[in-house]
């Protein structure tokens, strides 16, 4: 992941396979899925939404994975967690999608809102413009939240024998990528308070 380093446009584009990757497996996000490399081209569509139910909606044998930050933080409760996300998107403009229906608080909807970040901070570096706004906020969405509960979730997904599991250390990678690479841009210029 070091070519994603310096290049907000590449991690948003991480940004966004990842969350097709954790979103539920129809037919046109399985061909992008395969056609990136991002899932094994042998395995078949209906595999891979089988594999998707047995760990997020089953469990499989055991309890299932919870994509939704809330389930993942119970010692902060869901309403405040759900309330800070919410108050991230409406800062920033960023609407839900009311087609989707997913909660604030979904992996997808977290990977999403980065990648819209990532995407505001490479459009302003392009015009010109001051992009530390949207590195902060990216430094801080990661701090509260992905960041927070992506080690418990991907250890769960460990646990299974799936292809998510497979992806999981890869989405770990991006974040840890993301993270260090603000932490340059942001601590040399001085946080000013």
């Amino acid at each position: 992941m070091n070519m994603l380093k310096d290049n907000p446009e590449s991690l948003a584009g991480a940004y966004l396979a990842m969350a097709q990757l954790f979103s539920y497996p129809d037919e046109g996000g399985w061909r992008r899925l395969a056609g990136r490399g991002l899932v094994d081209a042998a395995l078949t569509r209906e595999a891979l939404e089988s594999e998707y139910l047995a760990v997020f909606e089953m469990g499989g044998g055991a309890s299932p994975v919870s994509l939704y930050e809330g389930q993942n933080r119970p010692e902060l409760g869901r309403d405040g967690i759900l309330q800070d996300l919410l108050r991230y998107y409406e800062y920033f403009d960023a609407h839900l999608n009311q087609d989707e229906r997913e909660y604030p608080d979904h992996l997808v909807t977290e990977l999403e809102f980065l990648a819209w970040l990532c995407l505001q901070e490479h459009r302003a570096e392009r015009e010109g413009r001051d992009a530390e706004a949207f590195r902060r906020a990216a430094r801080d969405f990661l701090a509260r939240h992905l960041a927070a509960w992506l080690p418990e979730f991907s250890r769960k997904l460990g646990a299974t024998d799936t292809t998510y599991a497979q992806c999981a250390p890869l989405l770990v990678e991006l974040v840890d990528t993301h993270q260090r690479r603000l932490a340059e841009q942001l601590e040399p210029c001085g946080e000013q308070q």
